[in-house]
């Protein structure tokens, strides 16, 4: 599948057909039922697979940029991801910071919030109240001046009336009457003091009136100049969401919770930066546009302000490192960029940005990424953002901490110095010169890997389900299977023993039990004849208890296979639902529950009617009663006795020659029974070993049903990872 350069939006839609195209090959009719489920079964997974596949494509065509070269700024939460950006904002002018900054400048003037408006605004609140601090001495001079006086008079007014108060208490009764008529002395002196006091009083007011009302005019004064510079203040908190640095965290968790796009235009060269949420904070709450951005992007700079290689998780807890490789696989372009943080200004007058130990931890850190991204990884990058920015930064909040280290920063250095030394001048050609040149050619070759990453990682991921799965299943159920199969052949052949030795027993205990019986016959001394038939008596005794025997005998028998084999059928499938259950809680933990690992461990058969026939309807068909017919046995007895004339005058003789006959028709009689017995095990054990090969087929099935799987599963991921590796494009 070549890929044009010139409009490949319709790449995704081809890969998806594609994919749809094989995986419908894949599972075709099947005229075997059982197989037809397998193959149902493994199309809805695939299918399963193929909707994830969709899903991401659509993700990707939807998120894809063909138009404009973009570069994700994307790491460690308050790494300084976006002190990074906002200080190439303002030396590369964005569009929308100059805006920004305009607005700044405009409002500072509009609400009088310059550096010149604070200081007179501030200059008259000074000034007034040094006048107001000044009335207020002068007043408290006059009210010193004055009270030494009105003291010194009231002193003379309080000894006259005490005086005056005597004189009435210890006076004649003819002074007494006097002085209704006419004022003592005293009393006219008392009478001055108080006009004395009362002209005091209005001269000392007097002279206090103009400064009271100046005072009051000064405080009047101070509190609208107080107003104004509360609204000023007020104000600030607007002026703060216009100034440089407005998009910098400020070190609380997750301050950055969506994805901005900054557009530049350099040299005709059209890019765009994108400030991406932190990897480690509430990952929850972002990840979702993380995802999206490093959809879109086709350079990802890793921000970090840590010299070192980032770290792995644990079990059920990615690290950043298991978190950068599984956001920045598909990408084609990798750098690192080292932030390293600097409170210090002094700290830039070092010789060099990064000390020894850091260079050695950054060489471990570029080991690392490689190891995780490839040959997409490139370098790293090192800068300190932070004094940079302070540099550039010129709209900042008057009084504000920024300003006050601006200030401090460019005591003894100049902007170009720190800009230098910082190392975000060379960072800047880096960007403009090197990362966005051949950038049609870049877009191109970053979005066809992202469409072949994306079909690499479903192809993984069914490659994964075959082999640790279904792979390992059909082998494990296999093995299982031969061992249940070879259970089931030792437990025949064991069956097949024990009934002929069940057989032979009973047969002996016949043969031991008529001869007891016609032996004590014999002991009384009966003829010939009585011999004979007291022979054949015996035998059909006998006969008649050996089918009664037997057949007991051989259900034990029977009964005892017939729970071998349910023992080896049941833990087989036993044996296979644990395995399946395994098998299907590792697929669940590793696709969130969206996949069970079906296989049919019974067959769609009811075991049990088979294992029924093992024993009582066998048992029925044998008719073991009918392999020891007693009738041509006793036909063919021969009954022989020599030297007759002896017998006849020696019963010793005689019952010794009977005790003979009797033991060699009792072994051919036996002989035949056993040869009958014999003949029926082997006529009526087919059927035995036909049920027993019908298990064996039984459990064969699911082994057949995993294998049936793992083959589809296997011929899709091969054919996908075909069509993964025929996707071309330029520079891959």
């Amino acid at each position: 599948m070549s890929v044009e350069i010139e409009r490949s939006h319709s790449l995704y839609q081809r890969v998806s057909q594609e994919v749809g195209r094989i995986i419908s090959n894949l599972t075709e009719e099947s005229t075997d039922e059982k197989l037809q489920k397998t193959n149902a079964d493994a199309r809805s997974k695939l299918k399963a697979f193929h909707q994830l596949l969709e899903d991401n494509i659509a993700s990707l065509k939807r998120n894809a940029d063909w138009e404009r070269f973009t570069i994700a700024f994307y790491g460690e939460t308050n790494a300084g991801k976006s002190t990074v950006i906002e200080t190439l904002r303002i030396l590369l002018k964005e569009e929308s910071k100059q805006l920004r900054q305009k607005a700044f400048r405009d409002f500072q003037h509009q609400h009088q919030l310059t550096d010149n408006d604070i200081d007179r605004l501030q200059r008259q609140l000074d000034e007034n109240q040094a006048r107001s601090n000044a009335l207020s001495q002068a007043m408290e001079t006059i009210n010193t001046q004055y009270g030494e006086r009105e003291t010194l008079l009231q002193q003379q007014i309080n000894a006259l009336s005490a005086l005056i108060q005597a004189q009435q208490q210890l006076g004649s009764l003819w002074q007494k009457m006097l002085n209704l008529w006419r004022k003592t002395p005293e009393q006219k002196k008392l009478q001055h003091l108080l006009v004395q006091q009362r002209a005091l009083n209005i001269e000392k007011a007097t002279e206090l009136q103009g400064l009271e009302g100046e005072q009051e005019n000064c405080e009047a004064q101070n509190g609208e100049l107080q107003e104004k510079q509360a609204a000023q203040q007020a104000k600030f908190a607007e002026l703060a969401r216009l100034a440089d640095g407005e998009i910098i965290g400020t070190g609380v968790s997750d301050f950055t919770l969506g994805t901005t796009a900054y557009p530049f235009e350099i040299n005709q060269q059209s890019f765009a930066l994108l400030d991406v949420p932190g990897i480690e904070g509430k990952e929850s709450k972002v990840l979702a546009q993380i995802q999206q951005a490093v959809e879109t992007a086709h350079a990802v700079f890793y921000v970090t302000s840590k010299a070192t290689a980032p770290q792995k998780g644990d079990e059920g807890n990615p690290g950043t490192l298991e978190k950068i490789k599984s956001h920045l696989n598909a990408q084609t372009e990798v750098w690192t960029l080292f932030n390293k943080r600097i409170t210090n200004p002094m700290q830039l007058n070092r010789q060099a940005l990064l000390s020894a130990d850091e260079e050695e931890s950054l060489g471990d850190l570029n080991e690392k990424m490689r190891e995780q991204l490839g040959d997409h990884y490139c370098d790293t990058w090192t800068l300190s953002a932070m004094p940079a920015f302070l540099s550039v930064a010129e709209h900042l909040v008057p009084g504000s901490d920024n300003l006050k280290k601006r200030s401090k920063l460019l005591e003894n250095l100049d902007q170009q110095q720190v800009l230098d030394k910082t190392g975000i001048n060379g960072f800047m050609t880096l960007l403009t010169e090197k990362l966005v040149a051949n950038s049609k050619e870049k877009i191109l070759r970053s979005n066809v890997n992202k469409a072949r990453n994306t079909l690499e990682e479903a192809t993984a991921e069914i490659l994964h389900l075959q082999k640790e799965t279904y792979g390992k299943l059909s082998k494990q159920l296999e093995e299982e299977m031969k061992n249940a199969h070879q259970l089931l052949d030792i437990s025949l052949a064991s069956l097949k023993s024990r009934l002929a030795n069940q057989g032979e027993d009973a047969v002996e205990k016949f043969k031991n039990s008529a001869r007891k019986r016609v032996y004590a016959e014999i002991d009384d001394d009966i003829s010939n004849d009585q011999f004979k038939s007291s022979l054949e008596n015996c035998l059909t005794r006998q006969h008649k208890e050996l089918e009664k025997e037997l057949p007991g005998l051989l259900k034990r028998e029977l009964d005892l296979f017939k729970e071998e084999t349910e023992e080896i059928v049941h833990r087989f499938q036993q044996y296979a639902k644990d395995i399946l259950a395994t098998y299907s809680k590792l697929q669940q933990q590793k696709f969130d529950g969206k996949f069970e690992v079906k296989i049919d461990i019974d067959s769609g058969i009811k075991l049990t009617s088979v294992l029924a026939t093992l024993a009582g309807g066998a048992l029925m068909l044998w008719n073991p009663v009918g392999w020891i017919v007693l009738g041509p046995a006793l036909a063919g007895m021969v009954f022989a006795f020599y030297k007759a004339v002896r017998s006849f005058f020696s019963s010793g003789y005689k019952m010794s020659q009977q005790r003979q006959s009797a033991d060699e028709n009792l072994n051919k009689v036996a002989g035949q029974i056993n040869a009958s017995i014999s003949d029926g095990l082997e006529n009526a054990f087919p059927e035995l070993e036909e049920k027993v090969n019908q298990l064996k087929t039984m459990l064969q099935e699911p082994v057949r049903q995993a294998a049936q799987t793992n083959k589809i599963l296997q011929d899709a991921g091969q054919k996908l990872r075909q069509l993964s590796l025929s996707i071309e494009s330029p520079g891959v």
